[in-house]
């Protein structure tokens, strides 16, 4: 993967839960247009927890016939256990992806052996390479270095991490024995442009499928070495994310959406619906941050 972000992709679904297939197709043309290096289909902003069983296998068809292979797709296939995420995987398996995506098992926390048998488990019963998403606070669980250097050697199919880690992606980057194509995608939002200066240059996070505009004039500015353009950027996309928590994170996000011009519902089917006090409040931060 060259240099660059990777927005995790929102997921639009009509009211009896079906994928919005043409809001997905726009929102990801505008990301590859906007210089996306990459896609994340169905990781923690796209919901993927949350999506009906016989909707994510077209959730994840719909974008990779989108992406047409410009840029590689990857795919969450997260679950409680080993029988349930092969299940999942299996539903994609005939698709052109470049990775499924996987957590550590989520309903309750996991011991190292438990999170090591699940990652070999998971990675033997499919074709296609996988990557691991580092999410403590949701999984309670921390990936560690120690375990991804022991993946690299037992794993061949082992291919990346995403990690809001950056102590972490750091050493791994650093390491000679990491091989040069292991993919390390860094998702702490707040840093991305320190990160980026550390030789940790693929990013990752939900509020870029929100914010093509600023993500890439950021990324351009740092390939570039202009980092003051690149921090104001950032400064823009965090302010919007800081909104949201104030506004109720997911309708906020989906409200966002709409306004952006992907129809659909973009957030899990228990949220209750946004104030409609805070639309005209979005609607003017977008303009502010020229996204509208």
């Amino acid at each position: 993967m060259k240099a660059g972000f990777v927005p995790a992709l929102g997921t639009p679904l009509d009211s009896n839960g079906n994928v919005c297939a043409e809001s997905f197709k726009k929102q990801i043309e505008d990301q590859v247009q906007a210089g996306a290096v990459g896609l994340l289909c169905m990781g923690s902003m796209g919901m993927q927890a949350t999506i009906r069983q016989e909707t994510y296998p077209e959730v994840a068809k719909v974008a990779v016939e989108a992406a047409a292979g410009r840029v590689p797709v990857f795919v969450g296939a997260m679950d409680t256990s080993i029988a349930r995420a092969k299940d999942r995987m299996a539903a994609m398996e005939n698709l052109d992806i470049a990775g499924f995506v996987f957590t550590a098992p989520y309903y309750s926390a996991c011991k190292r052996d438990q999170m090591m048998n699940y990652f070999r488990e998971v990675a033997a019963a499919t074709r296609h390479q996988i990557l691991l998403y580092d999410l403590p606070s949701v999984t309670q669980t921390k990936i560690t270095y120690d375990m991804v250097l022991e993946l690299l050697r037992d794993v061949p199919n082992f291919a990346g991490i995403k990690s809001a880690d950056l102590q972490m992606s750091r050493k791994l980057t650093l390491n000679p024995d990491v091989p040069e194509e292991f993919i390390m995608v860094y998702s702490g939002l707040d840093t991305f442009d320190i990160a980026y200066k550390w030789g940790v240059d693929k990013c990752l996070d939900g509020m870029c499928s929100c914010t093509p505009v600023n993500t890439g004039k950021m990324f351009k500015a740092m390939e570039q070495g202009d980092y003051q353009t690149a921090a104001e950027c950032l400064n823009k996309i965090v302010a919007l994310r800081d909104a949201f928590l104030d506004w109720d994170l997911w309708p906020a996000y989906s409200a966002t959406m709409n306004l952006l011009g992907y129809e659909g519902t973009h957030c899990p089917d228990y949220c209750s619906p946004i104030k409609p006090e805070y639309i005209p409040q979005i609607r003017q931060m977008l303009k502010n941050i020229g996204e509208l």
